[in-house]
């Protein structure tokens, strides 16, 4: 395989370059060491077969990998601690805190809370690029998964003055999935929806049963997408060039995660938008035969 710009690890690499400019501390590492495995992949692929190279490329995969999850162990144990003293300082178990020393300790926890869903983030995109996630099917209903997914948002649609509606109709098909997975789906894409949509707009979870299938649509009524923006849908660490989502701290790593999950669960993701008319993001999913 000659070094080319066509090349597929060429333009790998330069995936990997653009995110680095955007990318600091452990994320930057993380990607610094995929540069140096592609580079590798690159130089050893210079004349061998395509077997040989399909082997390479394996093992970088595998490689990278293995690097992935040592850096997420690593840096969960830390913030692991990090958070539990900050509980207990929140909670005045060690003693009354004044109002300046209350408020840092809050910036404190709020900031470890996002590194904690970042670090989440990383390790999931990280099993399903290396195929090393597998699915934990188990009998369960629908209506117990959105309830557990309104509780989790119903804070963040107060805080924004949102009208949040989960339509859960009686009788949907029993689901035979991984519904730990198929809940974080519907999180992400609430919990985009609650962000991307100004104050005081309307968000409905839509749930629909038929021909074996369950279908949910998460409506909004927020900034919608440009038909160029949603050719990006999907694509890691991109975000949308505009200033409310701006405004919202994240990494463009949601999507990805959902539309991995939802293929690891043989469903099928879909979506529609429409610039200042808002977006429905969803998924159809097989229900238990």
């Amino acid at each position: 395989m000659s070094d080319t710009q066509t090349s597929p690890l060429a333009t790998a690499r330069q995936l990997v370059s653009d995110m680095q400019q955007q990318a600091d501390g452990a994320l930057k590492t993380k990607l610094d060491e995929l540069d140096r495995l592609l580079i590798t992949a690159q130089r050893l692929g210079e004349g061998q077969d395509a077997p040989a190279l399909r082997q390479t490329v394996e093992d970088i995969i595998s490689q990278n990998a293995k690097f992935v999850s040592v850096m997420v162990h690593e840096i969960r144990v830390p913030m692991t601690s990090i958070r539990g003293y900050s509980d207990m300082l929140a909670k005045n178990v060690v003693g009354e805190l004044n109002e300046m020393q209350q408020q840092f300790v809050e910036i404190v926890r709020s900031n470890v809370i996002r590194m904690e869903h970042l670090v989440s983030d990383i390790s999931d995109i990280s099993k399903l690029s290396s195929g090393r996630m597998r699915p934990d099917a188990k009998m369960d209903m629908y209506k117990n998964i959105a309830m557990q997914v309104e509780k989790d948002t119903r804070s963040l649609a107060e805080e924004h003055n949102h009208i949040l509606t989960f339509d859960t109709p009686s009788g949907l098909p029993l689901l035979n999935l991984d519904s730990a997975r198929l809940a974080q789906v519907l999180q992400k894409l609430v919990t985009n929806a609650l962000q991307y949509t100004p104050d005081g707009g309307e968000i409905t979870v839509r749930a629909q049963g038929g021909d074996g299938t369950l279908k949910v649509s998460v409506i909004d009524t927020g900034i919608g997408m440009t038909a160029e923006e949603q050719t990006h849908i999907g694509e890691l660490f991109w975000r949308a060039d505009s200033e409310l989502v701006r405004s919202f701290k994240g990494h463009g790593l949601g999507l990805p995660i959902a539309i991995g999950f939802i293929d690891l669960l043989g469903g099928e993701f879909f979506y529609e938008s429409e610039p200042d008319k808002g977006s429905t993001f969803g998924f159809i999913v097989p229900a238990a035969s």
